[in-house]
């Protein structure tokens, strides 16, 4: 079972979002380490798209409508908004390809378990968990580029 940090006095602003991202850190840790993936894959796209809404309201780009909260539609909207310039951060050359092709990953690990058409050929379980792990795996190293990125950016 995964516990969270002890409650603290809730602060405000920059301080809670702070205080957040730390605990969301700390179960996608616990969560690897512990073997439920779903749970950091989760995080890490709710990091990823937190960081990507940051940059696009940055950029002029309103999500008060919910127009670009969907996953699909914020790396589109990030991509329209950079130019389709591939961003290079880290060892990762082009981070708007790497965070659409983990989507599919993602996709294919959140929604695969159990979801299938009828007679259709399932993968081991052992092999499908080999695939969430490694869904787990760089969907972190994605959110700490994208995270990493928009610190850059937003200087």
């Amino acid at each position: 079972m995964l516990k969270s940090t002890p409650p603290q006095q809730t602060p405000k602003g920059n301080a809670n979002k702070y205080r957040r991202f730390r605990e969301a850190w700390t179960r996608i840790k616990k969560a690897k380490d512990d073997e439920y993936y779903f749970e950091a894959v989760t995080l890490e796209e709710s990091i990823i798209c937190d960081r990507l809404i940051s940059y696009l309201v940055s950029r002029g780009v309103t999500c008060a409508d919910n127009k670009y909260l969907s996953f699909e539609n914020l790396i589109c909207e990030w991509e329209r908004v950079t130019g389709g310039i591939p961003i290079s951060e880290g060892n990762i050359s082009n981070l708007q390809e790497s965070v659409c092709e983990w989507k599919q990953l993602r996709n294919k690990v959140v929604h695969g378990m159990v979801k299938s058409c009828p007679d259709t050929e399932l993968d081991d379980i052992q092999s499908f968990m080999e695939e969430a792990r490694r869904a787990a795996e760089e969907g972190e190293k994605l959110a700490r580029a994208v995270d990493n990125w928009q610190k850059k950016v937003k200087k």
